[in-house]
């Protein structure tokens, strides 16, 4: 699979608009208190679009105009630089990012109505901002007042431009690759790290702050979103984000944390002992997980599809909870009447790439769910959630949840597992719970 361009990403794109038009505007900055921002982190599809990393800009891609690609920029600004940064600028981004003209970002009001003419649609993000999609609606409405007696196309509605690049970003090229296995290689140092420094007495965010120092140890830019570090019964919250509690001897941590590498995200769940060691009713639920798990990567190849994935993993935890005795009845009524939903409750996989749930369709324009090829990249994550209140279960039972979850790319003759150097066998997990943590260090 070969590396593609920005600019051939670019040139791809125009040619599926249908005499349309794509504007695209990069992240901007987002306050988190008086007079302080949250870090600034880009647009994903800005950035596969033109590899550019600066906020207040704008891409536009006219494909039935002579200039066909333009981008708006921030200026050069000493005082601005100062404080905040060194900035492109127009010169230098003319220079060298591939794009056929650069102006100043203050120019775009007064450049866009030029940009729309000759093309049919406009596609953008409808959803994120009704301001801007009102903003254009209305550019639209005064140039077609304008254009009536011309025999120049002006655009007469919106669509959603996340549809048509989403589908770009289903498959992945030579560098995304890369970059996610590179943010692979910083998850798999943290987890491991991780498992290492554990231990009862331990606060959960003394573990976070491990896990994440080192990914940035790694050479990711930090996490790819908010890590999930979850001692006992808080692994039976899906999203538990506090990271506030004392391990306590005896219970499993649930770490679901992944890094960043260029924007790429890894997404990693493992499950294990705060001491080292399974009990025994933990040691069977984990080992139903991590056999629902490879019942699933068997279903990882070309051709077959994420519904077939959940599948595997339904089938074996359903009938994984009925030899436990936590469900009653056949495998084929329990299935029927997902009875399992209970104690399993989310799906098996998402796409992964730019964002940890990569903003790529499920279902084609037929209907169809996509079927897997080469360059696809996934999760698969089975689980079983116990919570501590139910009393329906059996004490051992209660307080245990297990999500075991890897980064799965789909190859010309299968699948590999990015993050299979995490360990996830029970003996290689208790081993690596052992390790001295420094030496990660």
């Amino acid at each position: 699979m070969e590396s593609t361009s920005y600019k051939e990403r670019r040139s791809r794109l125009m040619e599926n608009l249908n005499d349309g038009m794509a504007i695209i505007k990069a992240q901007g900055h987002k306050q988190r208190s008086h007079d302080t921002e949250y870090p600034f982190r880009q647009d994903s599809n800005f950035k596969y679009l033109t590899g550019f990393n600066e906020p207040e800009s704008i891409l536009v891609l006219t494909p039935n105009s002579e200039t066909k690609t333009t981008l708006f920029v921030r200026p050069k600004d000493e005082l601005a630089e100062l404080w905040s940064g060194k900035r492109m600028g127009v010169e230098k981004a003319s220079e060298l990012l591939e794009i056929d003209q650069v102006f100043p970002i203050n120019d775009y009001e007064k450049k866009i109505a030029e940009l729309m003419v000759g093309h049919k649609t406009i596609y953008m993000d409808i959803f994120n901002n009704s301001k801007e999609v009102n903003d254009i609606l209305s550019k639209c409405q005064n140039l077609q007042f304008a254009k009536r007696k011309s025999k120049s196309q002006v655009p007469q509605g919106l669509s959603n431009l996340r549809i048509e690049v989403g589908k770009m970003r289903l498959i992945k090229d030579q560098n995304e690759i890369r970059a996610m296995k590179m943010a692979a290689q910083a998850t798999t140092l943290a987890h491991k790290g991780a498992m290492a420094f554990a231990a009862p007495g331990k606060n959960e965010n003394e573990v976070q702050a491990f896990l994440e120092f080192l990914f940035k140890l790694k050479g990711a830019e930090g996490t790819a979103y908010e890590s999930i570090v979850a001692g006992g019964n808080n692994a039976n919250t899906l999203h538990y984000v506090n990271n506030n509690m004392v391990l306590n001897d005896g219970d499993l941590l649930l770490i679901d944390a992944g890094a960043e590498f260029n924007l790429y995200a890894a997404d990693v769940t493992r499950t294990f002992p705060v001491n080292g060691t399974f009990t025994a009713a933990q040691r069977d639920v984990y080992q139903l997980v991590l056999e629902a798990q490879k019942a699933s990567l068997a279903q990882a190849k070309p051709g077959k599809t994420l519904t077939d994935v959940h599948k595997e993993s339904v089938k074996v935890l359903t009938d994984g909870l009925i030899h436990l005795r936590v469900l009653e009845g056949t495998l084929e009524e329990n299935l029927e009447n997902e009875n399992y939903r209970r104690f399993y409750p989310h799906g098996t996989s998402h796409w992964l790439g730019l964002d940890v749930h990569d903003e790529s369709p499920y279902i084609n324009e037929k209907f169809e769910e996509f079927t897997f090829e080469a360059g696809m990249a996934f999760t698969i994550e089975p689980g079983l959630y116990f919570p501590a209140t139910d009393a329906t279960l059996r004490n051992e039972l209660q307080g245990i949840g297990i999500r075991i979850e890897d980064d799965i790319l789909i190859t010309e003759s299968g699948h590999e597992v990015i993050t299979s150097g995490i360990p996830k066998e029970i003996k290689e997990v208790e081993e690596a719970c052992k390790a001295d943590y420094k030496t990660f260090l």
